[in-house]
């Protein structure tokens, strides 16, 4: 398991509803290749489209992030065919 802190930004043009925490989606860190997480907000309730913000993101597996994976990492996040937004890695916490 890893746990990281990531600022992310949910596009206007994916979702049309907010995520709350505990929300798992499918992260992009390798080109083709897809991982779940799974999203803790930390100071809101709810993350709307257009929204940034400061997570914490738990990942059961450090194989699908990458032999780059580390701060300043960018990475996406989606539903299926659905771009849904994009992330950067601020810091590794486990």
């Amino acid at each position: 398991m890893i746990k990281i802190r990531a600022k992310i930004k949910l596009y206007h043009a994916g979702r049309k509803t907010p995520f709350a925490s505990g929300y798992r989606p499918m992260f992009n860190f390798i080109h083709e290749m897809k991982t779940s997480g799974k999203i803790q907000l930390l100071d809101r309730g709810n993350l709307f489209p257009g929204d940034e913000a400061e997570v914490e993101i738990v990942f059961l597996n450090k194989q699908y992030l990458g032999t780059n994976f580390r701060k300043g990492t960018k990475f996406t996040f989606d539903e299926g065919h659905t771009l849904l937004g994009e992330g950067e890695v601020v810091e590794i916490l486990e």
